[in-house]
């Protein structure tokens, strides 16, 4: 029934996509360049509904611009608005409707890895709309603020070249909304593919089911709000781009996560051939002395034989290099990848602070000998909503470490 419901809000958010972004569009007469809903606000719209779903938000506008298009001037529409190119667009979207429906009766060790296929197609489409459908629409934008700037009065005029400059030196205004329009549609984008690596790393289905909607929701309120009105769909839409800003850098992490573990599951053989037990990819588990939690890196041993977790932040600067905190470690194999739990010395409960690549699935025992840690678990199985609420405080565990000892961590 959830999946059904599910797919039933991504067909009619589909048309209302497409009916959005049209609705100030002259399809009586339309130009051979000009997609619909090219004003300011129909434009913001349409860029954060894209970002939330790319692939959804280039196949729906695009077939939607073909079929209001006069036969003899389908011909010069842009390459999405072809049948081929939204065509082949609905039906992996398709696909991965089908997916999700399989996934309700078939085991998680088959949809996950399909769950995991979709993250590249996600980040394809999200190239692919960020390389061209964003540039032309913000490219629309320009040329209505220009069209709309050129029919003020000469008063008007001399006063708004006296507040904007560029105007009057004939500036191009794609210079400035193209980048914006890329910068926005990025941000949101980032965030938005960061439920689909939640989604594909996910244990429990009832929580893929819930992060889907969530997902698809989103998109729903972009749309339903430019129905609305426009300039209410602009402003939700800028909302929506403020709040993604803001949790950019977490996404960016979590994405990273993502990737990795998405290409360990879908092609295995390659992935074994970088395994390294002495210098183990990894990503933090929780927030450690400074460090966000989900950055990647890998876990080292120092002369002096302490265990330390060595990273780059951002992935290009320099490198950094923190201590483990004092206390127990033990080796959990897990069922997708293995990990490392921490037990303080004044505590008897552990929790994960490392997430090994599932690459070393198979490598735990090479890997607790390297690092001389003797206690190597085996899986605990949870099930049940508490197991999937302690799974997803884990997972967007963002805040302080609880241990005394993560605090006085030393940084080297």
């Amino acid at each position: 029934m959830r999946t059904a419901l599910l797919a039933l809000i991504i067909l009619v958010s589909s048309f209302s996509f497409a009916s959005a972004t049209a609705q100030s569009g002259d399809f009586t007469r339309p130009s051979k360049d000009r997609l619909p809903g090219v004003a300011l606000t129909e434009g913001i719209s349409q860029i954060t509904g894209t970002a939330i779903s790319p692939l959804l938000g280039v196949c729906s506008a695009g077939a939607w611009r073909y079929f209001q298009t006069p036969s003899a001037q389908r011909g010069s529409l842009p390459w999405f608005c072809h049948p081929g190119a939204w065509g082949f667009g609905f039906a992996i979207l398709g696909i991965c409707i089908f997916k999700d429906v399989l996934g309700t009766v078939a085991p998680p060790l088959i949809k996950k890895p399909l769950d995991m296929a979709e993250l590249f197609e996600n980040k394809v489409s999200g190239l692919v709309a960020s390389a061209s459908f964003v540039p032309f629409v913000a490219t629309q934008m320009a040329q209505h603020f220009d069209a709309t700037q050129a029919q003020i009065s000469p008063a008007a005029h001399l006063h708004y070249a006296s507040v904007l400059p560029i105007a009057a030196i004939g500036f191009d205004l794609r210079l400035l909304f193209i980048p914006l329009g890329i910068a926005a549609f990025f941000v949101v984008w980032m965030t938005s593919h960061a439920i689909n690596v939640l989604i594909a790393v996910s244990p429990f289905g009832f929580v893929d089911s819930m992060l889907k909607i969530f997902k698809v929701s989103m998109l729903g309120l972009v749309v339903l709000s430019y129905l609305i009105n426009p300039y209410f769909g602009a402003a939700i839409s800028l909302l929506i781009v403020l709040v993604a800003a803001m949790l950019a850098p977490s996404a960016f992490r979590l994405t990273v996560f993502g990737t990795l573990f998405a290409s360990d599951t879908i092609i295995p053989w390659r992935a074994r051939r970088f395994v390294t037990p002495t210098e183990a990819h990894a990503f933090m588990a929780r927030p450690l002395a400074g460090v966000p939690a989900r950055t990647y890196g890998r876990l080292v041993r120092s002369p002096d034989g302490t265990i330390c977790f060595s990273f780059r932040p951002w992935l290009i600067q320099s490198r950094r290099t923190v201590q483990l905190p004092a206390g127990t470690l033990a080796i959990s194999k897990g069922i997708y990848f293995p990990s490392l739990l921490h037990s303080p010395e004044t505590a008897d409960s552990c929790t994960r602070i490392i997430l090994f690549l599932p690459r070393y699935r198979s490598h735990e025992r090479a890997i607790a000998d390297h690092f001389a840690i003797s206690d190597i678990r085996e899986s605990s199985l949870t099930k049940g909503f508490a197991a999937a609420k302690a799974w997803l405080t884990e997972t967007l565990n963002t805040g302080k470490a609880k241990y005394a000892e993560l605090q006085n961590t030393r940084s080297a």
